[in-house]
């Protein structure tokens, strides 16, 4: 993961509509077996892992040797891996993705952006894992009839919506700035307009720039890792593009920071 501290900072300037990222972080390690037993019987291993894709942790991929794992995601989507010469995939539809693993022992990452939705999806791949061979996500559950929408998210992701439409919110401050947040490869990444919003929170528009010869660079949110104490927690990321070639060497991106 790419890192950086910065103990002052300034933002970005304004472009365009694209994807709506929530940050996600931390790959977990426990998996717990998901198996029933019938009294009198021997227990059998699942066919099928139902998963909830909530924004807050990767989903848990199992793979194994000589077996196809089929994960089945809730829209269309795009795929970049870590290592792609360790694992063969095909797409059986534009909602499902055949998994066939190269080596016994694999463990990475797999980013997955939705094309209705704009959503940037982590998975964990691992050998590791109970294996099942379909793995199915659905859309976060819906919440109980009446039950409000969190403000706190909704403000993160309203602020994020505001920097990528360029419209920002009454009682909004915005300065300009060319401070360098992070310069470690494969990533430069620059600030061009700070947004100071209600209710604690920070925005921050940026030029992400590959800083590796040309090729194809995957912008990854849960790589990047800017942290500005004074500014709170970084609560959100979004980017025009999630990936940088020879032809676009360069992307705007949005970071959200919010005090609580």
């Amino acid at each position: 993961m790419t890192r950086c501290i910065i103990p002052n900072t300034s933002r970005s300037v304004r472009r365009g509509f694209a994807a709506l990222v929530l940050l996600c972080v931390a790959l977990t390690t426990g998996y717990p077996a998901r198996a029933s037993q019938t009294a009198g019987h021997a227990a059998t291993a699942p066919i099928n892992t139902d998963t909830v894709w909530d924004g807050a942790a990767p989903l848990l991929v199992p793979v194994r040797l000589g077996s196809d794992t089929r994960l089945v995601m809730p829209e269309p989507f795009d795929d970049v891996w870590e290592r792609d010469d360790e694992v063969s995939c095909t797409l059986l539809d534009d909602r499902t993705l055949i998994i066939r693993p190269r080596k016994a022992e694999i463990e990475q990452r797999l980013t997955m952006r939705g094309r209705r939705t704009g959503t940037l999806y982590l998975a964990r791949v691992s050998s590791a894992l109970p294996y099942t061979p379909i793995v199915t996500v659905h859309d976060l559950a819906p919440r109980r009839r009446g039950a409000p929408a969190d403000p706190d998210e909704k403000s993160v992701l309203d602020a994020l919506k505001a920097m990528m439409r360029a419209t920002p919110p009454p009682g909004s401050e915005i300065q300009p700035s060319r401070r360098i947040l992070l310069d470690q490869a494969p990533y430069r990444i620059a600030a061009r307009e700070l947004w100071r919003l209600p209710r604690g929170i920070t925005g921050i528009i940026v030029r992400i720039e590959a800083s590796v010869p040309p090729g194809s660079v995957p912008v990854v949110p849960a790589d990047i890792e800017i942290r500005i104490p004074r500014l709170g927690a970084l609560r959100a990321m979004g980017a025009d593009d999630f990936r940088l070639d020879a032809a676009h060497p360069s992307t705007q991106g949005y970071l959200v920071y919010a005090d609580r």
